[in-house]
């Protein structure tokens, strides 16, 4: 496999991870503002899950090839 592969690959990990963790935490968001809850702990859970769809795929991107040869990849 050839390095550009092996980035889109981890990209695509990366964005997937981000996608999970993007829908996981907005259930969380979603069930402290049906509790009524109002403070500045959702306002970043919310700020990080919506980073998490930009950083996620980006650090896939230059890990993949990284985890591939260190594993024995050529």
């Amino acid at each position: 496999m050839t390095e550009s592969q092996l980035s889109w690959i981890g990209g695509a990990v990366g964005l997937a991870f981000a996608i999970a963790d993007y829908v996981l935490f907005g259930v969380i968001v979603d069930r402290a503002r049906q509790r009524g809850e109002r403070s500045s702990g959702m306002g970043a859970l919310d700020f990080a899950r919506k980073l998490q769809l930009v950083l996620f795929p980006i650090v896939g991107w230059f890990v993949g090839p990284l985890l591939y040869s260190s594993f024995g990849g050529q």
